[in-house]
């Protein structure tokens, strides 16, 4: 991927709806024991990156746009929250090849989230364990969900290259060559009362990235 193109990582963040001053910022009137969906995004281009958050992503993207070189469609990493992919780990058989422990991934996430093989997005890594066996580290999710985030993103303009999680985030700020922080920082929850001020306004730059 050039370093000169304009890219994004794009995440939902849900936060408790306690957590929101009143009004609600999407002028909700009604109190509700869900979590309030926003959006944080991250662009990086060269040295530069700007990061931001609302409740609206096509907005925020546009904002993110406004200072870039753009060009479309926009490689996009889209990160998922933990509570939204599945992860598990797989026991390898030593007698098992490739295609085993692949089909074994695919029915423990079958299982794990009550869906047919056919209806999930799956991806596994095999690694030695500290005993000498193997073992498949596995992600997957609902098919339908990676369908309505690629609508969502290639409305915007965006491609989506890669699907990761916030667990992961680290190492996909390390494959980007961020600063530790920048990651932390552009995809974190609010602080105790940053939601009334500027948690939803923050759009800094980090020329050291």
């Amino acid at each position: 991927m050039p370093t000169t193109s304009l890219r994004f990582v794009v995440s939902p963040v849900f936060i408790p709806f306690d957590a929101f001053p009143l009004p609600h910022p999407s002028g909700a009137a009604n109190a509700s024991p869900s979590p309030v969906k926003v959006w944080a995004a991250l662009a990086a281009q060269r040295a530069r990156v700007l990061y931001g958050r609302a409740e609206n992503l096509a907005h925020l993207m546009s904002q993110l746009r406004v200072d870039f070189l753009q060009g479309t469609p926009n490689p996009t990493a889209l990160m998922l929250q933990p509570d939204e992919i599945w992860a598990g780990v797989v026991d390898c058989q030593a007698h098992w090849g490739p295609e085993d422990i692949e089909a074994e991934c695919w029915l423990e996430a079958a299982a794990a989230l009550q869906l047919p093989v056919a209806d999930l997005a799956l991806d596994f890594e095999v690694h030695p364990s500290a005993q000498g066996n193997w073992l498949a580290h596995c992600w997957a999710c609902p098919l339908s969900m990676v369908k309505a985030y690629l609508a969502q993103l290639s409305v915007l303009g965006l491609q989506l290259n890669t699907i990761t999680c916030a667990t992961q985030s680290n190492e996909l700020g390390q494959a980007w060559r961020f600063q530790p922080n920048v990651m932390a920082e552009a995809f974190r929850l609010p602080f105790k009362g940053e939601l009334a001020s500027q948690y939803f306004s923050v759009f800094k730059e980090d020329p050291s990235c």
